[in-house]
């Protein structure tokens, strides 16, 4: 067996990870201490830059990298290879979603309150396809259900966190 490098080895858990990955998942994974993982992955996406690449380490706000093909060149390569997951949603499903993609944690009385209809069977939808999840309780009486958007989420949406989602005043009322 072939002896492997720190970069290679940060590379190969970056491709293998196929989402985004902090620096303590890698140092942990690797055996590398944050500060060597960091310096590899800005060599890496140098040598990438360098001999011109589709392929680009980004991070996102949250401080996570993803080895994806760079931005720029994804138009070209959807057509035929499209990694996100294929989900039919309704305007009443995308509707549900965008209102807990903003303003998550959210439970399902907020959530109907501002579409003014009732989104149980909209919410079990969603949870099938893995686009959202709850994620603890509200501390109030009854104790509803929290829910969150989730890494399918992103990735479905093609984004790296909610912080790019767009602004919601960008959204013009109908």
């Amino acid at each position: 067996m072939k002896k492997i490098n720190p970069e290679q080895l940060v590379e190969g858990i970056l491709f293998l990870e196929n989402k985004p990955v902090s620096i303590d998942q890698i140092s942990k994974l690797s055996g590398i201490s944050r500060s060597k993982v960091e310096e590899i992955i800005l060599k890496l996406n140098e040598k990438l830059i360098n001999i011109d690449s589709v392929l680009k380490v980004l991070k996102n706000d949250n401080g996570y990298f993803h080895l994806t093909i760079s931005p720029e060149f994804y138009d070209h390569f959807s057509p035929y290879y499209d990694t996100r997951k294929k989900i039919k949603l309704s305007k009443p499903a995308l509707e549900t979603l965008a209102i807990i993609a903003y303003k998550q944690p959210i439970t399902r009385a907020e959530v109907e309150k501002i579409r003014g209809v009732r989104v149980g069977h909209i919410l079990r939808f969603l949870i099938d396809q893995g686009l959202i999840t709850i994620r603890g309780r509200k501390n109030v009486p009854g104790r509803p259900a929290l829910y969150v958007t989730t890494d399918t989420f992103l990735k479905v949406f093609g984004l790296l966190s909610l912080k790019d989602l767009p602004p919601v005043e960008d959204f013009k009322v109908p």
